[in-house]
């Protein structure tokens, strides 16, 4: 999702340029996200928002046009020629029209004052910033303290302006060739000429503008290398569910639509569905790769105990060299698998996969409650860390596209007692009743293990103590093939041995402590939800509730991927790399 602001008075002589730059930035992405859809997100002002508008459907890229008021209250900013455009546009089948909600909702004013359509502008700045995975900027570089223009969605984007600031101060650029090594907000800026107006800037040559002081932005002519990978990672993610998909090779999507029950009724049903989408396709490659890797580390438990049985067999039992063979070749076979299965990146993608489900799972339930714009998951998914992790960093961007268009639309919308018992027997009931029976399953195999830990440990002892006892008698009772009695006994004691070995290596690889101390806590942040919203009496606390769980669950699932990426993974340099 590509957020464009630009000026309105573009100089004549300078369109063709800027249709130049336009396309070069759209097909720069395209050529990294060959699989993904890429779509612009445009006010659909006169001048910089039209032309990029027009530019990107020339080139088969969608549009998301967002008007900050309806059309016949928009129309007044337009001249009749420029209208009459704009309105044969917006017909186009590569563009989906949203309307922002008026400053004054419920009523059918002809027409605004000044104060109130800025703060309509004001408003579609904020949409545009709060859904753009990147802004593609038209500007001329000169600082402004008009609310909702050119410079004012730059510098809010790039996180330099405040409500505090005011928006006089001059900009200033530092051009560099090095490139940041975070993720941070970007804004692709052409240098624009507008009519009648001097040029702010010399630099003509577009680049990637990123916020490093107040009023002071860094220009680097280059895509930072970071933004590439990250691009990269999430065209694999839509590359990958579609030749899983076609292939027939997914299990069975899980629908939160389809989980609801049919008595709740759905405001914003479109919303919920985008994310509902989204949901089923990360949910179905986590489950894909977390039993792609589940059986990858069975199958080294299985290759480390065949090993120490080969060894055991060779050492206390027959001393055969195609035992040795056996050994050498199950050693070298199982490292040639580990390397050519460590490149596929199975466990990382099923990490990635499941937090961004779980994400997706949160911010499906918190919108249907009416509370998800209180729960910043970009901001959650930061503070844990997990972003800095390899093959996280373009989360951010599904969350973006999930966005609705017009939350103050959705905000004003309350949820009766049904909607709400509806919303609480679906996520939190239903969550609550899972982890308790996750728990409870986990603590059984749990006490289970400690049982055979402990029966493997005695019988160890037995066979020791048998061993110190009576270990000349032994040497001479024969077991057959030439084999004693105090060898088969030693072999025994290994084989356990290597048995609570592999077992424990086994537990380690599939962090089955990690995942009942993550299901507990889980189980506790429901719980104590669930007993605070039988006692409730205002819809103000009941979203503070919902509010606060949503981020408890989030920071949950992330603070479990980053243990389990620990397992397997070195820990990210300083830089994020």
């Amino acid at each position: 999702m590509v957020g464009v602001s630009g000026h309105r008075d573009l100089d004549p002589d300078d369109l063709s340029r800027l249709r130049e730059a336009v396309t070069g930035f759209v097909q720069q992405l395209r050529a990294l996200l060959p699989d993904t859809e890429l779509r612009m997100i445009v006010g659909m002002a006169q001048g910089a928002d039209l032309l990029v508008a027009q530019t990107a459907l020339a080139l088969g890229v969608g549009v998301e046009a967002v008007l900050p008021m309806p059309l016949d209250q928009y129309a007044a900013d337009f001249d009749a020629e420029t209208l009459a455009s704009l309105k044969a546009l917006l017909q186009h089948p590569g563009i989906r029209c949203d309307e922002l909600s008026s400053v004054s909702i419920g009523e059918a004013l002809p027409q605004h004052s000044a104060a109130q359509r800025d703060a309509m502008y004001a408003n579609l700045t904020d949409a545009l910033i709060r859904r753009s995975s990147l802004l593609l900027a038209l500007w001329d570089g000169r600082a402004s303290h008009l609310s909702g223009g050119t410079a004012d969605t730059v510098l809010r984007y790039l996180g330099v302006r405040t409500d505090a600031s005011d928006g006089l101060e001059p900009i200033e650029f530092i051009e560099t060739r090095e490139e940041s090594d975070c993720a941070v907000p970007l804004v692709y800026w052409t240098p624009t000429a507008r009519s009648g107006i001097a040029r702010a800037s010399d630099c003509r040559t577009p680049g990637f503008l990123l916020g490093v002081g107040e009023n002071v932005l860094q220009l680097q002519h280059t895509m930072p290398s970071w933004l590439k990978r990250q691009l990269a990672d999430l065209n694999s993610y839509n590359l990958e569910f579609r030749r899983l998909s076609d292939a027939g090779r997914l299990p069975g999507a899980h629908s939160l639509m389809g989980a609801l029950p049919v008595s709740v009724p759905l405001a914003g049903r479109g919303a919920l569905e985008d994310i509902d989408t989204q949901y089923r396709k990360a949910d179905a490659l986590a489950v894909y790769y977390q039993r792609r890797s589940d059986r990858l580390f069975d199958l080294f438990a299985i290759t480390a105990f065949a090993m120490g049985l080969a060894y055991l067999i060779y050492d206390k039992l027959v001393e055969s060299r195609i035992l040795l063979i056996a050994y050498l070749l199950t050693l070298l076979g199982s490292l040639g698998v580990y390397h050519v299965l460590q490149g596929k990146r199975w466990f990382g993608k099923h990490l990635t996969y499941r937090a961004l489900a779980e994400t997706l799972r949160a911010r499906f339930y918190l919108r249907l409650a009416g509370t998800d714009q209180r729960v910043d998951a970009t901001e959650v998914l930061a503070l844990s860390g997990i972003d800095k992790f390899r093959g996280f960093g373009w989360i951010g961007f599904v969350l973006k596209g999930i966005e609705p268009a017009d939350v103050r639309a959705l905000s004003c919308h309350e949820l009766d007692v049904r909607e709400e018992c509806g919303v609480e027997q679906t996520w939190i009931e239903n969550q609550y009743e899972y982890f308790t029976t996750r728990v409870a399953r986990l603590e059984k195999g749990s006490r289970r293990v400690k049982r055979l830990r402990y029966t493997l440990f005695i019988a160890i002892l037995v066979v020791i103590s048998a061993l110190f006892a009576f270990g000349e008698v032994l040497r001479h009772v024969d077991m057959g093939l030439g084999v004693p009695l105090k060898n088969t006994l030693t072999f025994t004691m290994g084989l356990l041995a290597v048995l609570l070995g592999v077992w424990e290596l086994h537990q380690n690889k599939m962090a089955t402590r990690e995942l009942l101390w993550q299901y507990r806590n889980q189980l506790s942040h429901f719980s104590r939800a669930r007993a605070q919203l039988a006692r409730v009496t205002t819809r103000r606390r009941r979203n503070d509730v919902l509010a606060e769980l949503g981020k408890d669950s989030l920071m949950e699932s992330y603070l479990w991927a980053i243990h389990r990426y620990h397992r397997e993974h070195e820990p990210p340099a300083a830089g994020g790399h």
